[in-house]
């Protein structure tokens, strides 16, 4: 419980804290006046049901003479009607409050999401690309929903519950000491003990969920994205099993937990017929008087009536807290290191007018022995088109993955205009970079949505320039619904060039100084690869500087210098000729 409590004061907002507490004053509001709304109807009976109590009562005999009534039966209808009355704007009252608590948790649920989805985008490339995408759908998406509804929720419902039992235990104490010992000795030991008989099993199955809808997440997007190879490999059966085998876990899981929370309400009712037993050994054995054993068993009746479906409550919000213990784990993974992520100021500008220099640039990865580049050393003028080669694993995409800043060099230094470039640089210094890679992302959205990519106001100035310097032109014209045209999931209804192109004027939208190209070629056939190589050669006059890595060496024709990579070092500096020669 302490748990969930610091979790619920470390999620939250300073605004969303102060909401929180004129709920809780609304709360206890709401639980006062259902007490007193039961406690109304007792004396609303004894004066339907007893002729004259109502004058023998010095607080209903006041209210019958400062009103001027002159007959019982003018009373009787004035009091029906102001608890009707009151019990209306009880429930009104309590229907506010509880549009109050919705409102809340779904705006917890929305900042908590907000924070997660920051927590994941502020880890470094190297950490995010390894954890499995269904994890962090679980955390993001999932995560937050569950510790509003199976943890904050409880907790608002175990908080006005309490109220309302201590208040109703309360004024039984204050009516009977010894009816009140009864409930304390019969209801509270055995409530206690059919929590601790449960807990554990309960919060068992609460992990098991968490493990497990990832993994069915998984298995299910696998075989989505997986589809023509597991179609062409008669496959189906496989995966399909793969996918129900926690998918069947899964479901089990959530029927015990269902099941788990049905125990307080059955054992509730027996807890209750083991009082009315335990009232009536007493007068058996121990009373003289059974007048008040009566008494003592209809308050009894009438206490339990409205406190044990409270009891339950109460069991059935301690157990959903304990199963989703592990969503509160869930949410404070890599809290610490988002703390000093968000601590930093990555918005200082860098400047690039002149050059950007690699010195001594060295890189390892923390579980590799070796390193993966070693005293990286070379400079690129600015308006400067240069390629890099050689063999997979030598190095080219990791220092390319320096360059945009997703890895952090181990030592050296990459000098922007002779200043070094810092990690206070990192926003300002992507926003100067267009990187196109092999594989395009691409919206499931227009060729307009594709370009602009996340610009809410699109500027048709710049989106007409992106469109002709990277070669749509001809395209967007020959489409019924020009820049609208939707280019499907992943771009399906997109050619291999047509998907390079649009990733090329991406990059242009964003009006990026630097241009990387990352083996954005390599897939298409020699025809597209022609028509692409030709988009990129027309922004050399653009005075662009551009980084082209290949594994075709005619996609680098127009290359001031290409450096050769092995083995993580530069081992050779070539013009276009040269490497071709050396090749030949």
């Amino acid at each position: 419980m302490l748990n969930a409590w610091n979790a619920l004061r470390g999620h939250t907002n300073k605004s969303q804290k102060k909401r929180m507490v004129f709920i809780g004053f609304m709360i206890m509001c709401s639980a006062i006046m259902d007490v007193f709304g039961l406690a109304s109807i007792i004396p609303l009976i004894k004066v339907a049901t007893e002729p004259g109590y109502f004058l023998k009562n010095p607080i209903t005999a006041a209210l019958y003479h400062n009103l001027n009534f002159t007959t019982e039966k003018n009373f009787l209808f004035f009091l029906i009607m102001v608890v009707m009355l009151f019990f209306l704007f009880k429930s009104i009252f309590g229907l506010v409050v509880n549009y109050l608590q919705t409102r809340f948790t779904a705006d917890v649920a929305s900042y908590i999401s907000r924070n997660q989805f920051s927590k994941y985008y502020s880890l470094n490339f190297y950490d995010f690309s390894n954890i499995n995408s269904s994890i962090v759908i679980n955390h993001v998406l999932r995560n937050p929903t569950s510790f509003v509804e199976f943890v904050l929720l409880p907790m608002i419902m175990l908080f006005s519950e309490t109220i309302i039992v201590l208040m109703i235990i309360g004024a039984i104490a204050w009516y009977n000491i010894i009816l009140f010992s009864f409930i304390l000795f019969t209801v509270g030991p055995a409530t206690l003990l059919i929590y601790y008989a449960i807990r554990t099993k309960n919060h068992k199955i609460g992990k098991g969920i968490d493990e497990n809808y990832p993994l069915a997440l998984s298995a299910l997007t696998h075989s989505i994205m997986g589809y023509i190879d597991i179609k062409l490999a008669n496959k189906e059966e496989y995966y399909r099993k793969k996918f129900m085998e926690y998918q069947h876990k899964l479901n089990h899981l959530t029927m015990n937990s269902y099941l788990l929370n049905m125990i307080p309400l059955r054992s509730n009712e027996v807890v209750a017929l083991l009082g009315m037993v335990v009232i009536f050994i007493y007068a058996i054995f121990f009373s003289d008087n059974q007048g008040n054993v009566i008494v003592f068993v209809g308050a009894f009746a009438a206490a339990s009536y409205r406190v044990m479906p409270s009891m339950n409550r109460i069991l059935n919000s301690l157990l959903f807290i304990k199963k989703n213990q592990v969503s509160i784990d869930n949410m404070n993974v890599y809290n610490e290191l988002y703390k000093r992520e968000m601590a930093i100021n990555t918005k200082v500008p860098v400047y690039f007018t002149e050059s950007i220099e690699f010195r001594n640039i060295s890189f390892s990865f923390s579980n590799s022995r070796g390193k993966i580049l070693k005293n990286i050393n070379f400079e690129v003028r600015k308006g400067e088109k240069v390629g890099f080669v050689g063999t997979s694993g030598s190095g080219k995409t990791t220092l390319m993955n320096i360059i945009l800043r997703f890895y952090e060099e181990e030592s050296g230094a990459i000098l922007v205009d002779g200043k070094q470039l810092k990690k206070e640089n990192t926003t300002y210094w992507r926003s100067l970079i267009g990187y196109v890679k092999q594989d395009i992302f691409l919206l499931d959205a227009s060729i307009r949505d594709n370009v602009a990519f996340g610009e809410e106001k699109v500027d048709e100035d710049r989106l007409e320039m992106a469109i002709r310097q990277s070669s749509l032109t001809s395209l967007v014209e020959s489409l019924p619904h020009g820049l609208d045209t939707p280019v499907g999931e992943k771009g399906s209804r997109l050619s291999g060039g047509q998907r390079q192109r649009i990733g090329i004027a991406r990059s242009l939208y964003r009006n990026a100084e630097i241009l990387i190209f990352d083996e954005a070629t390599s897939a298409l056939d020699n025809e597209t690869e022609t028509s692409v190589t030709e988009s990129i050669d027309a922004l050399s006059h653009s005075n662009k500087t551009i980084f082209i890595i290949a594994h075709r060496i005619t996609t680098l024709k127009n290359c001031d210098r290409i450096y050769e990579l092995k083995n993580g070092e530069i081992h050779g500096i070539y013009t276009y000729n040269e490497l071709l020669e050396k090749v030949v």
